[in-house]
């Protein structure tokens, strides 16, 4: 199965109650669970997810995660921010975005992987450089037209 890099806004919107996006995010998210999608995640994003889901729950006080057959049970590839990381996409020239946002639009962009994400910015600079890129629902669409 094909790589598919998901922006972290979409897991921390899925699991806010009052998210406006949430239904899309949720349904997003337990789609590919169905279809054993792998989810392909620089480090950084699930710690930002961390971060968030602490802050929903014992700030916001609003925590309502997805939970699929009782669990909450995502495969999620981790691109781990080493040397490697920065030899590989540390020097690739695409327009400004901040420093997360730049992260997964950069390994997209490289990689050729498509990217799911709600951020407005990142979609604009993603089409700019040709990313196959997608909102929650835009995916799920596309992939019951793929079947």
């Amino acid at each position: 199965m094909a790589k598919l890099i998901v922006d972290s806004c979409v897991f921390i919107n899925a699991f806010k109650s009052d998210s406006k996006s949430r239904a899309q995010c949720k349904e997003l998210l337990e789609e590919l669970i169905k279809i054993k999608q792998i989810i392909t995640m620089p480090s950084h994003g699930w710690f930002e997810i961390l971060c968030s889901l602490r802050r929903i729950e014992k700030v916001d006080k609003t925590f309502s995660g997805p939970v699929i057959n009782g669990r909450m049970d995502y495969a999620i590839e981790f691109i781990h921010i080493d040397n490697k990381f920065f030899e590989k996409y540390g020097n690739i020239d695409i327009p400004y975005q901040k420093s997360g946002d730049h992260i997964f639009t950069v390994i997209a962009f490289v990689n050729k992987w498509p990217l799911i994400t709600l951020d407005s910015n990142m979609i604009k600079i993603s089409k700019k450089l040709g990313i196959s890129v997608f909102t929650p629902i835009e995916y799920i669409a596309y992939l019951k037209t793929s079947r």
